[in-house]
C-alpha cells in the first residue's frame, strides 16, 4: 500500500470515528433536565469564574418532578456569596443560583417532568 493511501484512509477513518463523538455530544440533554450527562464538565460566569461540576445528588427523583443539589468545584476565581450566575459550557448559558458549599458551589434544583392532565 502507497504511504499516500494510507494517510487518507486513516484520515477519513478519524474523521469517521470523530463524528459520532461531536454529534452525541451535539444531543447531550439540557443541564436542568439531566445535570449527571454534564458531569466534569467546567463552566465559566461572566465574572470570569471557572467552575467544575463534580457531583449531581439527587434529593427526590418521581415521574413528575427531579430535585438535585449540583455541587461544582471552584478552578479559578473568587466565590463566596450566594447569588445568580450565568454559567456557559458546550454552548449552552444556564442561569444558575448558587450558594457557598462545603467544599466550592452548590446550586439546587427543581424541574417539573411533565404537565398532570
Amino acid at each position: 500500500m502507497k504511504r499516500r493511501n494510507f494517510l487518507l484512509g486513516a484520515g477519513v477513518a478519524a474523521t469517521g470515528t470523530a463524528l459520532p463523538l461531536a454529534v452525541s455530544a451535539a444531543r447531550r440533554p439540557a443541564l436542568l433536565d439531566d445535570p449527571r450527562a454534564w458531569l466534569g464538565e467546567e463552566f465559566v460566569s461572566d465574572e470570569g469564574l471557572r467552575l467544575r461540576l463534580t457531583q449531581v445528588e439527587a434529593v427526590r427523583v418521581d415521574r413528575d418532578t427531579m430535585q438535585a443539589d449540583l455541587h461544582f468545584e471552584v478552578l479559578q476565581g473568587e466565590f463566596s456569596a450566594a447569588g445568580i450566575q450565568a454559567l456557559r459550557c458546550g454552548g449552552s448559558e444556564n442561569p444558575l443560583y448558587l450558594q457557598p458549599g462545603a467544599t466550592g458551589a452548590v446550586a439546587c434544583i427543581n424541574r417539573l417532568r411533565r404537565a398532570r392532565g
